[in-house]
């Protein structure tokens, strides 16, 4: 019942902070087109979608599109309170011709080192409703058919380099979570231009003092350590990560735990991985690509295994996407997906 509560005041403190709350941005329309197979229990293997975002409205932004699968909508706002705080909202609510729906809301909030976000969603329709590659998708989703979900996260920042994090998960999975992040520069010493040298005067008297070596940053290596624990699960969790200056990134994490920690007979090893790697301009001046694939079979609603590329690249007055994906469903079954994309700012001349 307390869970409840919650969730239902999270939907609803999204609804009602959003008016209050002001944003810009650029309004742009976009289309979609994607093959999954198999296909969902509930629809056809194809879809197709056409939709507008970031249309001015009442002080926030307003989204909305139309799919051969659903009518969805969203609404965004943000707050800004130098120097005290921002607020961000989002509401977004998506309807089907079998009257199935789905609304959620997510609240972010920033006030010096304290970050928290919280979220939650309800619905009678899984989460392909909205992305048909969903259930092959970088971050776990909960593929449930109808049910309800809800994410809080706090961030404080010890300094400039290290994060304390406190995390739950409520729905499928009842979880919480604790860790740190941390971040480290790594630098290089720049070779001295000899024009800067200082030059004997010839006078006999001392020379300039050399000035210290000059350095440039690199990259950015990062890491991550902490333990996640509920009901069906205790583990530990590890990962690293590093980027370039260029905008390359890596990254890699990692689980090692118990399932069923509580019960003597169903105790069961469990560990899981999951790595990205992305791109900037590699196929050419502002593009990007991302690899990314994850294997956790200890989540309850979300699929084990998920492998994909996703890749955009501007194409005359927009921008084209590629998605493919594929893995294995919370079913056991194999599957993939593609889906096609393009988009353009309508603000352009």
């Amino acid at each position: 019942m307390l869970l409840r509560f919650s969730l239902r005041a999270v939907l609803l403190g999204g609804l009602l902070t959003a008016p209050a709350l002001t944003a810009a941005h650029a309004t742009s329309l976009n289309f979609g087109v994607a093959y999954v197979r198999p296909a969902d229990p509930w629809s056809w293997p194809t879809w197709g979608r056409v939709g507008v975002d970031d249309v001015s409205v009442g002080g926030g932004t307003l989204s909305a599109s139309v799919s051969t699968r659903a009518l969805s909508v969203g609404y965004r706002q943000g707050l800004s309170l130098p120097p005290l705080a921002t607020i961000t909202a989002r509401t977004d609510l998506t309807v089907t011709a079998q009257r199935g729906y789905r609304i959620g809301s997510q609240v972010s909030g920033s006030a010096g080192p304290v970050a928290v976000t919280a979220s939650g969603t309800y619905f009678t329709v899984p989460a392909t409703v909205n992305d048909p590659l969903a259930t092959y998708a970088e971050a776990p989703v909960d593929l449930r058919l109808k049910g309800w979900n809800a994410d809080l996260a706090v961030r404080y920042r010890v300094n400039r380099d290290l994060v304390a994090v406190v995390g739950s998960e409520f729905g499928p999975q009842n979880q919480g979570a604790l860790g740190v992040e941390g971040r480290r520069s790594l630098t290089r010493v720049v070779p001295p231009d000899p024009a800067d040298q200082p030059q004997d005067a010839g006078d006999g008297s001392d020379p300039a003092p050399v000035p210290d070596p000059e350095t440039e940053v690199t990259g950015t290596v990062t890491w991550r350590a902490g333990v996640r624990g509920g009901a069906d699960l205790l583990a530990v969790t590890g990962g690293v990560g590093y980027a370039t200056p260029a905008g390359v990134t890596l990254n890699l994490d990692a689980l090692a735990g118990v399932q069923d920690w509580r019960s003597a007979q169903n105790r069961a090893r469990t560990w899981g991985l999951s790595g990205s790697v992305a791109a900037p301009d590699l196929l050419g001046e502002g593009s990007t690509l991302r690899a990314y694939a994850a294997y956790e079979p200890w989540r309850a609603a979300a699929s084990p295994l998920r492998a994909g590329v996703t890749s955009e690249l501007p194409a005359g007055p927009g921008t084209v996407s590629l998605d493919v994906a594929g893995g294995r469903g919370p079913d056991g079954a194999l599957g993939f997906g593609v889906k096609l994309g393009y988009s353009f700012d309508l603000s352009r001349p």
